[in-house]
């Protein structure tokens, strides 16, 4: 085949497609060889004490405000559907996180961009977006495969990509306004109560766009001064929450010089996390690129981002993150999982890259011949690039050991089992890499020592932690009153 003609084959929408299902199925994998694990046990093992809106009351009022990730948790894990179907929550998060970008996308074509862009091309970047996620935040096992980390931290993302299309669309269509506003309203709602990092996220920076907006307008539409209030009242209810107060009291608050210090060290923190990722900034060509194209259908958005100077876009980014992360801080003694880092590191990736591509067309006049030669090759490279990631080494090390792991997993929830239904309090059972290694025994094709190396850890994109990860609940739970690991 002449080499025009194989660049041809390869450089078009069908091959990135391919290039993006290839990419994502390994994830869907990973969902079947799951496992609960710490948090995921509290609930069930909480059920006998109380019913399931005792234990709603019980958990706001003593341990969170996060009413409606406690909800969703309880909702999956109180009649034990959850640990049946342990797969399914990855797979409805994978796949939501996708129809939610798409539903805004389409929203923003439809309503910003004239419908520029085609129904296959919005279905691929929406794919695409769940890519950049996984390459550039911290902690990709959290966001998917750990339940109670997930109804946590990436549920609320998704629900905020829903409602940034809700609301896009409410400002444009006329019809059914009662009914997106009662949609929306509800989303705003279940939003602010899942954690505290976004609830304070969506707080200041809508606060911050609602005075940008009133300095340049003098006047707001009502539904956005609604969904306003309704933003601050669901936000307070969630900070002010007496369960927060009954944590924070754990913990040895930090003096706020402290907070802020620590709060600047981990704003440079995920930020790398994104600019080292090659896939981020070729999002960021692409999109110069593509706003450059379409200068006259976006000329109300360019003229509203000129008015102010890149200093006080620079000074709103960082300061708008600070403010985030220091209440955090300073109530939790400078202590903030990666896990809730995850969806500031993405939304600030995406925040950045919005404005970094608009402001460039707008005040450049940038000639497209520089950046055409991207543009050409743009679904090769994409299809290259997404697989240019530090996590590909995980993702592989996970596809090789996920297997394994299921098997040890099955094995040591056999073992729970059967101290329980024999009331035994003692248990023993192998250390990982040794019951990894048993199992692999049974496959001699496997059992090459490179491969070993691997296999006989657990896999980094599904599990998290030491070989037992905070078994506390799943102990009591199953009447265990000792635990031991033997080599």
């Amino acid at each position: 085949m002449p080499a025009a003609a194989f660049f041809k084959y390869i450089n078009n929408k069908r091959f990135l497609f391919g290039a993006v299902i290839i990419f994502i199925i390994p994830f869907i994998f990973f969902s079947f060889w799951n496992f609960p694990a710490a948090d995921d046990y509290m609930i069930i093992d909480q059920r006998s004490q109380f019913s399931f809106w005792q234990l709603q009351n019980e958990i706001y009022h003593n341990w969170t405000g996060r009413y409606f990730a406690t909800f969703t948790s309880s909702l999956f894990s109180y009649s034990g559907f959850l640990y049946s179907h342990y797969y399914l929550h990855a797979v409805l998060l994978l796949l939501l996180t996708i129809f939610s970008w798409l539903f805004c996308l389409i929203q923003i074509n439809r309503h910003l961009l004239n419908k520029a862009l085609s129904f296959s091309s919005l279905a691929l970047l929406s794919m695409l977006l769940l890519i950049l996620e996984i390459n550039i935040i911290p902690e990709p096992v959290t966001a998917f495969y750990w339940f109670s980390s997930a109804v946590t931290y990436q549920l609320p993302l998704i629900i905020l990509i829903s409602l940034t299309g809700v609301i896009i669309n409410s400002f444009f269509n006329l019809h059914n306004k009662i009914i997106r506003f009662i949609i929306a309203s509800l989303l705003i709602i279940m939003l602010n109560g899942c954690n505290e990092i976004i609830t304070l996220f969506v707080l200041i920076n809508a606060t911050c766009l609602l005075v940008y907006f009133l300095f340049n307008h003098k006047k707001l539409p009502l539904f956005i001064s609604v969904f306003f209030l309704i933003n601050t009242v669901s936000a307070c209810f969630m900070l002010f929450a007496p369960g927060i107060a009954s944590r924070s009291s754990l913990f040895a608050h930090s003096s706020v010089l402290s907070a802020a210090g620590i709060a600047f060290i981990k704003f440079l923190i995920f930020n790398w996390y994104f600019l080292k990722e090659p896939l981020w900034w070729f999002f960021l060509f692409w999109l110069i690129i593509f706003l450059t194209g379409n200068k006259n259908n976006l000329s109300r958005i360019f003229k509203n981002l000129s008015k102010p100077s890149v200093s006080n876009i620079l000074a709103f980014y960082i300061g708008s993150n600070l403010l985030v992360y220091i209440p955090v801080l300073y109530v939790t003694n400078g202590s903030v999982p990666l896990r809730a880092e995850n969806i500031i590191c993405f939304l600030n990736s995406l925040l950045l890259l919005f404005v970094i591509a608009a402001f460039i067309p707008y005040k450049t006049d940038i000639k497209l011949t520089y950046l055409s030669i991207i543009y050409k090759y743009r679904f090769l490279i994409l299809s290259i690039v997404i697989f240019s990631t530090a996590n590909m080494k995980k993702i592989t090390d996970s596809l090789l050991s996920g297997y394994f792991y299921s098997l040890v997993m099955k094995e040591r929830l056999s073992l729970f089992e059967n101290a329980k239904q024999l009331n035994i309090h003692n248990l023993t059972f192998d250390e990982y890499a040794t019951a990894a290694g048993k199992k692999l025994k049974a496959y001699p094709v496997a059992d090459r020592q490179i491969i070993k190396d691997i296999i006989v850890k657990p896999p980094p994109l599904i599990c998290f932690g030491s070989d037992v990860n905070d078994m506390n609940y799943i102990k009591e739970l199953y009447g265990i009153k000792n635990l031991y690991l033997q080599k």
